[in-house]
């Protein structure tokens, strides 16, 4: 069930437009449904977004980097995610 779930998730986008090109918009269960089903998706991509960032500021080994003040750039923090991983080894 969680792996179909999974699944239905990903292509979504593609059944939202073969959808929205198959709709009678003047039909209003068609158009209602659609709306419906849009701001489900959007509402699951939300939560998804939210419980990653959660989880970004759990994991020990980002939640000191997240909380550095000198990394400004991409590059900064890319070199402290390796300086990370070479103490681990």
């Amino acid at each position: 069930m969680l792996v179909f779930l999974r699944g239905l998730i990903r292509w979504m986008p593609i059944i939202l437009f073969i959808l929205l090109l198959y709709i009678d918009r003047n039909n209003f269960i068609h158009v209602s449904g659609y709306i419906l089903l849009l701001i489900i998706y959007t509402t699951i991509l939300v939560l998804r977004i939210l419980y990653a960032k959660e989880e970004w500021h759990r994991d020990p080994k980002t939640s000191k980097i997240s909380k550095d003040k000198t990394i400004q750039k991409m590059t900064d923090f890319q070199s402290k995610l390796e300086e990370i991983s070479n103490e681990e080894e």
